[in-house]
């Protein structure tokens, strides 16, 4: 039997585990839930990621499982034991499995889900990580920052001709609520979460698609909160003058067209040989390639095609 990748991507909102050949084919993909520690209960987190590998593993009978991704200390390992004669982890960050799906070596990583943040690398190795503290201290930019933006936007249409806009009725719909004074119930009563409100996100930005300006305006304001920590990045790592790669990662980053073209358009400013770069894989996809690499498989041309060509585009 051969020898199988397993790459774990565990974030705010869900977890995904894709499980790749030594030749590069896909073999099978998982999705679970949350995986943040400081949002949800030990339990919870282990029912996520067993979920998303015991969904990759499904399909396939494997001598040895190298796994790779961040798993927090005691996260379950047992789902792939339990499958399979040998398993190996190796540790690696959101920052190494961004940068291996770009297939880039150094530059600045824009990281935008349920929450975000800016990691910047120079090429002489230099490295600085703004952000990622959570919707209090930091999500500047993020699918819970749009969400409340929208929030408060609904909840101000009435106060003057400026301020209508067409969020006063979607947002309602979205959560399921019959107007604005239910939804102020799920707020302060009920407390809907971060996640509930980053989910919001995709109604801001359907509504601002659709032409409504206060809507645009929420999206553009959170991509220039974040386009101002990129900014600060670069400039502490001197690459104002350098061709080096933006890359998006995260649904928003990946997803928010207006919210991507203005963070590129401010980076843009004061580094005009930027090159915006949207990874051909999914996190998942780099962490798979990062667990190859320890198995000692090389990544080459024909491996990575492969790799993009059978990775399921349901998870991208």
């Amino acid at each position: 039997m051969a020898r199988y990748a397993l790459g774990i991507d565990g974030g705010g909102s869900k977890c995904d585990a894709l499980l790749v050949a030594e030749d590069g084919t896909a073999a099978g993909h998982g999705r679970g839930g949350p995986t943040h520690v400081y949002y949800d209960r030990p339990e919870v987190i282990s029912a996520s990621y067993v979920q998303a590998i015991e969904q990759a593993l499904a399909e396939t009978e494997a001598a040895e499982v190298w796994s790779a991704g961040h798993l927090p200390e005691g996260a379950p390992t047992g789902a792939v034991a339990a499958r399979n004669r040998q398993v190996r982890h190796v540790h690696a960050t959101e920052v190494d499995t961004g940068f291996v799906s770009a297939q880039e070596e150094w530059g600045l990583i824009v990281l935008a889900g349920t929450g975000s943040f800016v990691h910047g690398r120079s090429p002489d190795g230099g490295d600085l990580h703004f952000g990622g503290l959570g919707p209090v201290l930091n999500d500047y930019g993020s699918a819970y920052a749009i969400g409340l933006l929208g929030l408060r936007a609904a909840f101000a249409s009435d106060w003057t001709a400026a301020r209508r806009t067409s969020l006063a009725e979607a947002i309602p719909k979205a959560l399921g609520a019959a107007d604005r004074r239910e939804v102020f119930n799920l707020v302060y009563v009920r407390g809907i979460g971060r996640r509930e409100i980053a989910a919001l996100a995709k109604v801001v930005d359907a509504e601002a698609e659709t032409g409504d300006r206060v809507a645009a305006a929420c999206i553009e304001r959170a991509a220039d909160e974040l386009a101002e920590t990129a900014l600060d990045a670069v400039r502490e790592l001197a690459m104002e003058q350098l061709p080096f790669p933006v890359i998006a990662i995260g649904s928003v980053a990946r997803n928010c067209v207006r919210w991507w073209q203005r963070v590129c358009q401010r980076i843009g400013e004061i580094a005009p040989a930027m090159r915006p770069v949207k990874p051909a894989l999914t996190p998942a996809a780099g962490a798979a390639l990062i667990a190859l690499r320890e198995m000692g498989v090389e990544w080459t041309p024909s491996l990575l095609e492969r790799v993009r060509a059978t990775e399921p585009t349901a998870r991208r």
